[in-house]
């Protein structure tokens, strides 16, 4: 009897089988569809282009406190050290007076750093949230301030004709911007000759295209979720019951838009544009790189620091 019943069913499993592998295949389809077109380098879909600008905001107002912000005393402490010694490689002293402009600044974190190094400071977001946070965090430090809200791609449409800066500093932010291609051709337009340019992006070398696409479903998931109790269930989840790393599985889960990109794609960019001395100033899969308009001025290269190893400040977050 065993045996007839599995020689009746054995096909119509088979077929079962056949249709949910089909299946699979058809959705896995539509979201490598819907993932190229949001990460498209040139403009990202209008949906994910506002849905990310509202995830920051949320976090910048709601979930401002977490690892490796403000908030977090052994990064407040060590924050002109790593600007310095880690991130740029360019000496304390070298940053004194400087004007730079931090596009992107989020909370504040790197533009209260570039101002206890006595750097002046022009902060830029596209979110309100994110400029109040800065201005609370620089707001007893003496040096020049200034704030603009607007999103990076239109950024030299609020900067005086002809204003450059000494350094253009923008950490983990292009990535996310609707237009990289765009946003990336503002800053680099800002900086002084023989001034530099720092940034952080994705790299993809952390997280293959496969990785990202089931990433991305998770991404998806998290967003159609109907109230921020179920969603911060999801993120303690994640966090594996750490409620203190709430803001960090909001910042990967929430924003759809999380471009990876390839070193020589970004060094090629900034060759184009004029850029020499393109360093990768941190041992990591994802992307540091600082570089220079035209040629470097000798009183400059004559502050930058040369590590024997320079591994990722930011790994000793990651020991779980």
């Amino acid at each position: 009897m065993k045996k007839l019943i599995k020689k009746i069913l054995s096909p119509i499993l088979r077929s079962y089988d056949i249709r949910l592998a089909q299946q699979k295949r058809e959705i896995d389809a539509l979201y490598k569809l819907l993932y190229n077109q949001i990460h498209d380098l040139d403009k990202t879909l209008a949906f994910s282009e506002t849905q990310t600008v509202g995830a920051f905001s949320f976090q910048w107002s709601d979930l401002k406190d977490g690892e490796a912000m403000l908030s977090d005393d052994w990064f407040k402490a060590n924050v002109t050290n790593i600007i310095s010694e880690r991130e740029t490689l360019i000496k304390k002293e070298w940053f004194k007076g400087k004007d730079i402009i931090d596009c992107g600044c989020g909370g504040g974190r790197w533009s209260y750093g570039l101002a206890q190094l006595g750097a002046n400071i022009t902060a830029v977001d596209i979110n309100k949230s994110a400029l109040d946070a800065t201005r609370e965090a620089v707001q007893d430090i003496p040096v020049k301030k200034e704030f603009i809200q607007t999103p990076i791609e239109d950024l030299t449409q609020h900067i005086a004709t002809g204003r450059k800066y000494d350094m253009v500093w923008s950490w983990g932010v292009l990535h996310h911007c609707g237009s990289f291609n765009t946003a990336f051709k503002e800053v680099m337009s800002l900086v002084k000759e023989g001034g530099f340019i720092h940034l952080y992006l994705y790299g993809r070398e952390t997280v293959s295209y496969e990785e990202d696409i089931n990433l991305f479903k998770n991404r998806v998931y998290y967003n159609t979720l109907p109230s921020f109790e179920e969603k911060e269930k999801f993120l303690i989840e994640k966090s594996k019951g750490d409620r203190t790393r709430i803001h960090q599985n909001h910042d990967i889960f929430s924003p759809l838009l999380n471009r990876r990109l390839e070193f020589s794609q970004v060094k090629k960019i900034l060759e184009d544009n004029g850029f020499t001395d393109v360093t990768r100033t941190v041992q990591s899969t994802e992307i540091t790189v600082r570089a220079v308009k035209g040629a470097m001025r000798p009183e400059d290269r004559a502050m930058l620091l040369h590590p024997a190893s320079n591994p990722a400040w930011y790994a000793k977050y990651f020991n779980y």
